[in-house]
């Protein structure tokens, strides 16, 4: 069965039920679209990981004018010779190449590439008496495993606040987990290149502390997953928060110089 057919949890799901709830998660799983920056980081993740496999798993869409009859005919024709291949543009092929170009380049890089021996190695575990998934980019029998990201500012400050709020350290921590690895014992490390030139790229090793506030994130969305399974089971109506008036209080910001 596909990865992303099956019935599991994955960390993608646990992100959105902690950013939000279970029910946006459930709804964002329901109609996924994939975005053009993900389209770009899907064909990234191939140049990188599964070169001799980047035909097959993507194409790149004719430079044609699309409002034309003309362009919009070659683009028809295009399209139905590529399957269920990941589709990007001329210019998001170009930007792919540059991208590999410079993370190749990088040591630190090419370090992890020569110690990790499997690349999107998937792994069905099981946690909380719940079913579970996961789709590595790299691991090795050393408790290494690795992710790699696309992003606008790759530098320390820019891809800190990146990491916690798209809770790439909880993603991390699912990971450590899939793998039988305490967040003690793993060495999680994220490669990170700009998908904009000059195409700046930084290794990053998550600290113990990080990888244990995203497994503490981790075990919270599960139990928010289950409990909003539970309740669908009975037939509970499910809202999104909460069916009780909530009390609001602006956050301190807002309140400076008014108090007193």
């Amino acid at each position: 069965m596909n990865y992303f057919d099956k019935d599991a949890i994955s960390a993608t799901l646990l992100k959105a039920i902690v950013k939000q709830s279970p029910v946006h998660a459930e709804e964002r799983m329901k109609n996924f679209e994939a975005t053009a920056n993900m389209k770009l980081g899907t064909a990234f993740h191939a140049k990188i990981l599964e070169l001799p496999e980047y035909d097959n798993l993507i194409a790149v869409s004719p430079d044609c004018d699309k409002r034309t009859k003309a362009g919009k005919e070659t683009h028809a024709k295009f399209l139905e010779t590529v399957g269920d291949k990941t589709v990007i543009t001329p210019d998001q092929s170009v930007l792919v190449e540059n991208m590999a170009r410079a993370c190749m380049a990088h040591p630190q890089v090419q370090s992890l590439i020569e110690k990790c021996y499997a690349t999107e190695m998937e792994i069905d575990f099981e946690f909380d008496g719940m079913d579970c998934k996961s789709k590595i980019d790299m691991v090795d029998d050393n408790g290494t495993i690795v992710d790699i990201k696309t992003c606008q500012d790759a530098s320390p400050e820019g891809f800190k606040r990146a990491s916690a709020n798209f809770l790439y350290h909880l993603q991390l921590a699912w990971y450590a987990r899939a793998m039988g690895i305490d967040w003690k014992d793993v060495n999680a490390y994220i490669i990170a290149v700009e998908n904009k030139a000059p195409h700046g790229v930084a290794v990053y090793k998550f600290s113990p502390n990080a990888i244990l506030n995203g497994w503490e994130l981790c075990k919270l969305g599960v139990a928010m997953w289950k409990e909003h399974k539970m309740n669908l089971a009975i037939g509970d109506g499910t809202f999104p928060y909460t069916d009780e008036v909530l009390e609001l209080e602006l956050p301190v910001w807002a309140m400076n110089g008014l108090e007193g």
